[in-house]
Formats: C-alpha cells, structure tokens, sequence
C-alpha cells in the first residue's frame, strides 16, 4: 500500500456530520469518504460515450425520441382520441 499523508483542515460541524452521515450510509469511514469525494473531484470519471445501434438505408441519420417525449406524445394522443366525438358515439 502506498503511503498516505495527514491533512487538517477546518470544515462547519453541520458540514462534517453530514459527511459522517453519508459515510455511515456507504459503509465506509469518514476518512475515506471524505477521500473518495476529494478523489471524484480532482479525476472524474468520464462519461461512456452513447453506443449508437446502426442503422441502414433511409434511417442512417434518424434519431429517436427518448422515453419522456415519448411517454407525453403517447398521453396526448389518447387524451384526443377519448375526446373525439366517434368514440364517444361508438361506446354510447
């Protein structure tokens, strides 16, 4: 194990029981948590690039909706088919 160094520092008593918190949370003691947030702070982590699943054809460059658009365009499309006046005279 590589050697460590002993750093102080002053830090707010409600900040520092909040960390005690999380810490008690994730297992881990203060110190290294404390640590692993200095640690995601100064290196972190790079966020996977996207795979894109292929596509051919006419659809190369298509890019589809994400699940939210998607969900609200799926309500309003049955908020006006339950108020089209068809359906109401086919279930009546």
């Amino acid at each position: 194990m590589a050697a460590t160094a002993v750093v102080t520092f002053r830090i707010d008593p409600e900040l520092l029981a909040a960390l005690r918190d999380q810490a008690r949370r994730d297992g881990r003691t203060l110190s290294a948590a404390i640590v692993q947030l200095v640690r995601d702070d100064v290196h972190p982590k790079r966020a996977r690039p996207v795979k894109r699943r292929r596509t051919i054809g006419m659809f190369a460059d298509f890019e589809a909706p994400d699940l939210d658009d998607l969900v609200e365009l799926r309500r309003s499309v049955s908020r006006r088919l339950t108020a089209s006046p068809a359906l109401k005279r086919k279930r009546g």
